[in-house]
């Protein structure tokens, strides 16, 4: 028996260890690498503002700031002065150089070629190149792409401008890590070269950005240190973020010319640090789950240790040992054992995380925490058995078996299990949650909820064992009625032996209930963080192009899927995403094709969730553009354009407006006519795309010196030089003024527009109080449209927006707008389908020749974080397993004790060693059969009461719309139930070989036990 209890001892000291310190160092470790992570502008925080006339004071003033709010908090921050693009000319002709001052940038960079600026050296090479040239040192890529090299001369200023010293190219350089949030997603740092934009071309000295034709910013760049962040330090450093732009405003010498603030750093550490609350939620679990499993494994293996020693316990009371006594030598005993094996399972522990993790920190601290109170509570529970078992009375019959008040504590202890899991549970129920909102909004974990999903396992299978007696009995009677010895036998020794058997049976309830609940957490996680990593994303990889809002002329992404044909990108979707007005309910508006669109409605909400929205449409169900299409392969447009204004000077551009086939927008040249001309004909050169949708035309007025308004007449519309049909024509005057200079009008067939349809989020839904077919306005943030919808659907979130969420049409948006006189929104967003989302993230990044970010479903995802705990959990259940495991097979061998007379007995009467080993088994099975049973069951119905709630707390930020499904990770849980299984059968097959060699054996006599 000491044995098993130091096996068990072993086992908890080196699982509890294992689990405590992994979720420690993996908390912080989570943070640690959610931070390095953190990529371009989500990893920065950034404050800006054009420089003083005293950069000097300037700067002293803001690194007082930053000094004393953030490096305190582990962030660090760099100053940098960059101006506006500047017009220049050098190498392979005319471009916009983009100019940096940047103290540290050779610090985060590699020097491709030449000399830094404020090598000595650069001074003599710029010198002896042109008369008063400064030293540059410029972006390799942007070098290649403008055809400089080292000693060429870059000269600033447009013609007629003031003379500006030129630049001096003496090196080129390039960025470590592009991505790295100090570079705050710069795409020229990149790119080299972005929309005429080419640079950047680094000077020693900022002064010499103060002789130049454009705006002059500094800004002060702050990034955290994640090797040496800690969750109360982000958690400081998030509270005083918001402060340090009112603390520069305050700060005499800063300005007050435009200081604003930028980056994603505080949105960041929200989401870290409400991850590592929602872990904290989750970390008891398996923690509770291991210690309860294992501390009744102990306390069960003390009554048996109890029991085989219930002779020589009164045999020392008769000779006057006192109750007292007994139980310290018994404590003296177990503390022999259980300490140095504590010890030893909580440093191979140890050993064993330094292995697999050795970037992490480990807790000796921990460690002896743990084997302390392993070894203190295997020595509370065996020395209170033993005490219990001496003080009970000496004379056979009055005590020797449980009586009415032994039974009577049990039933109160149980009663008190029950009472305070009902309580836990109602706490739990009552927020929903194991996380409640404190005073000031943020997140905490309830330390009476938290305990809910572990004391109701607890309390129902304390419950469900003392089910043993009853059951027990019932499979008496139905053995009784057959025929034999066997089961007849068995089961009646089972009906005799309930209280002995149920030593093994609790814990056997325990550990297969709690492998239930840790199979339908995860389960339950696992889908419900992939429907709500999907909601958050939209698509596999979502695509976020910076400064996109509304249709302008070149615009390079227009009409084209940039994407098409990279690899692993199966998909691409232009999708807008805005912020709308539903009278004064603020909504995030989605539009994207109407054929993806009805399948992402209900996207990754779950099956009861879809259901409940709703969200399940018909593809035509959203599609509302009436545009007439253009022929397929159409090359050409030509309108008549005629322009009327008597003594008015200037000229009309004129433009076509086209719907691409997946509902972006886009504005095609069309010519350029003198008002005194009169107009001519407008040709436009159609891309090559078929579904091409015809808009309607614009007028643009250029140099009327304000002398008065244009008409405009648009007439006959042809397409490949044949008349167009009559939906395509417009046929209508438009007036332009220096008011007005830009005026628009629909073809024929796109005039009139009908309501679009939409599908709400069901919480938006509910609070503009609206059903499927109900007509509702909304006003388009980006470019001011009001557009009329009708609710064609109502799900549980939007893609891509939440619970907050409205979705529609992209084509029936961008129309809407259009003839609404309104901006119409270019797609800010591209989501991208494919299998293999890392890769192709980082290869955009890469790649990237404009601003943009790139997020992942994993971007998204809470296992990072929840991941470690999860495991933790499935580990605690399988230590708990084990637990179980060695109390079936300390039962056996009390049994073996225990009924060495019943063998010998039995024998003698005729019955066959083969015959006692069939009824040791069928005993064994059915007790273990029944707890199994019990087990599972007690497992699933706290799963129904608990695993929703702990699976939504695990995923910080999710709509609470968003149902969760209970799911059960079937093949762990199968794989932990078969292992049981198989190891039990291998007990009761060598409890039952035991039984029929003891029986086999001639001779033997009870006396030679």
């Amino acid at each position: 028996m000491f044995a098993a209890l130091a096996a068990v001892v072993l086992v908890l000291a080196f699982l509890g260890t294992a689990i405590v310190d992994s979720l420690a160092s993996a908390s912080l470790s989570g943070l640690r690498n959610g931070l390095a992570a953190a990529t371009g502008t989500d990893g920065a925080a950034r404050w800006q503002i054009r420089i003083s006339g005293d950069p000097v004071e300037q700067a002293d003033a803001a690194a007082s700031v930053l000094d004393r709010l953030l490096v305190p908090r582990g962030a660090e921050w760099s100053r940098s002065v960059q101006a506006s693009p500047v017009d220049a000319r050098g190498g392979d002709g005319a471009f916009d150089a983009v100019i940096l001052a940047d103290d540290g940038l050779a610090d985060r960079s590699t020097l491709a070629s030449g000399v830094w600026p404020d090598d000595p050296d650069a001074a003599a090479i710029a010198a002896r190149a042109a008369s008063g040239g400064i030293p540059t040192t410029v972006q390799a890529a942007a070098a290649e792409a403008q055809g400089l090299e080292l000693g060429d001369v870059v000269e600033l200023g447009g013609v007629g401008s003031p003379a500006t010293p030129p630049l001096v190219v003496v090196g080129t350089w390039t960025p470590d890590d592009a991505a790295a949030p100090v570079w705050f997603d710069d795409p020229v740092v990149s790119a080299g070269a972005v929309e005429g934009a080419v640079g950047p071309f680094v000077v020693a000295d900022e002064g010499a950005l103060a002789d130049l034709p454009a705006a002059v910013v500094v800004r002060w760049t702050a990034i955290t240190t994640p090797a040496s962040s800690t969750p109360e330090t982000a958690a400081d450093l998030r509270a005083v973020l918001p402060n340090v732009e009112p603390a520069l405003r305050a700060a005499d010498g800063i300005g007050t010319d435009g200081l604003g603030t930028s980056g994603g750093l505080v949105g960041t550490l929200d989401r870290l640090l409400a991850g590592l609350t929602t872990v904290r939620a989750v970390a008891p679990l398996p923690v509770l789950l291991l210690g309860f499993a294992g501390f009744a494994a102990v306390d069960r293996l003390a009554a048996l240790l109890a029991a085989g020693r219930r002779g020589e316990t009164q045999l020392l009371r008769a000779r006057g040992a006192s109750a007292v006594r007994l139980a310290s030598i018994t404590a003296g005993e177990v503390a022999t054992i259980a300490l140095p094996t504590a010890l030893a399972g909580a440093a191979v522990a140890e050993a064993v995380l330094r292995a697999l993790r050795p970037d992490e920190g480990r807790s000796w601290a921990i460690a002896a925490l743990v084997a302390g109170v392993a070894t203190l509570g295997a020595v509370a529970l065996v020395a209170g058995r033993a005490w219990w078992e001496a003080t009970r009375p000496l004379l056979r019959g009055s005590g020797d078996e449980v009586g009415r008040m032994p039974r009577a504590a049990v039933a109160g202890g149980v009663l008190l299990v029950v009472v305070a899991a009902a309580v836990t549970l109602w706490q739990f129920r009552l927020y929903g949650s194991p996380l409640v909102a404190n005073a000031s909004g943020v997140l905490e974990v309830d330390p009476v909820a938290v305990l809910a999903p572990v004391l109701v396992l607890v309390a129902l299978a304390l419950v469900g064992n003392a089910l043993a007696r009853p059951v027990a009995r019932v499979l008496e009677r139905l053995a009784v009625a057959r025929p034999g010895l066997v089961p007849a036998l068995p089961m009646r020794q089972l009906a005799r032996r309930a209280g002995l058997y149920a030593s093994a049976s609790l814990v056997t309830v325990l550990a297969i209930g709690g492998l239930t609940l840790a199979a339908a957490f995860a389960g339950s996680w696992q889908s419900f963080d992939r429907a709500a990593s999907a909601m958050a994303v939209g698509d596999d990889v979502r695509v976020a192009y910076a400064g996109r809002s509304l249709v302008h002329d070149a615009d390079p992404l227009a009409l084209v899927d940039p994407f098409a044909g990279a690899p692993g990108v199966d998909s691409s979707l232009p999708v807008f995403r805005g912020e709308a007005r539903i009278g004064s309910e603020p909504a995030t508006l989605i539009a994207l094709p109407a054929a993806d669109a009805s399948a992402d409605a209900g996207a990754g909400a779950g099956s009861s969730a879809a259901a409940d929205g709703g969200s399940t449409l018909d593809p035509s169900a959203l599609q509302s553009v009436q545009a007439p299409e253009l022929p397929s392969g159409a090359s050409t447009l030509d309108v008549d354009v005629q322009v009327t204004a008597p003594g008015v000077p200037g000229s009309v551009a004129v433009a076509a407006w086209v719907l691409g086939p997946d509902g972006d927008a886009a504005r095609l040249p069309a010519g350029s006519f003198d008002v005194a001309a009169g107009g001519g004909a407008g040709r436009v050169a159609l891309p090559e795309l078929g579904g091409l949708r015809l808009l309607g035309f614009d007028a643009t007025l250029d140099g009327s010196q304000g002398l008065g308004t244009v008409e405009v007449r648009f007439g006959d519309v042809r397409i490949d030089g044949a008349p167009a049909a009559s939906d395509l024509a417009a046929d209508t005057v438009v007036r332009v003024s220096a008011k007005t200079p830009t005026a628009r009008t629909p073809v024929a067939g796109a005039a009139e527009v009908e309501p679009v349809p939409a599908v709400l989020g069901a919480p938006l839904a509910a609070r503009i109080d609206v059903r499927p077919g109900d007509a509702f306005t909304f006003r388009l943030l980006t470019g001011g449209a009001d557009v009329t919808a009708v609710v064609a659907g109502i799900a549980p979130a939007v893609p891509g927006a939440g619970g907050s969420g409205l979705l529609v049409d992209l084509a029936g948006l961008s129309q809407a707008a259009f003839v609404a006189g309104a901006g119409v929104p270019a797609y800010t967003d591209r989501w991208i389908s494919t299998s293999e989302p890392s890769a192709v993230a980082d290869g955009i990044r890469e790649e990237r020749s404009t601003a943009l970010t790139t997020t992942t479903l994993a971007d998204a995802s809470s296992a990072p974080l929840i991941g470690p705990a999860v495991a933790a959990l499935w580990a605690g259940a399988g230590g708990a397993l084990l637990f179980a495991a060695v109390a079936v097979a300390a039962l056996t061998a009390a049994l073996s004790r225990a009924r060495f007379g019943e063998v010998v007995v039995l024998r003698a009467l005729g019955m066959p060693a083969t015959l006692q080993a069939r009824a040791r088994s069928a005993e064994l099975a059915a007790a273990l059969g029944t707890a199994v049973v019990v087990g599972a069951a007690v497992g699933a119905l706290t799963a129904a009461v608990t695993a929703r709630e702990l699976a939504r707390a695990a995923v910080a930020g999710a709509p609470a719309s968003l149902g969760v499904d209970l799911t059960l990770d079937v093949v762990p849980w199968a794989l932990g139930l078969v292992a049981f299984v198989a190891a039990t059968a291998l007990i009761g097959r060598l409890a039952a070989a035991s039984v029929r060699r003891l029986a086999a054996t001639p001779g033997i006599r009870e006396e030679e036990r």
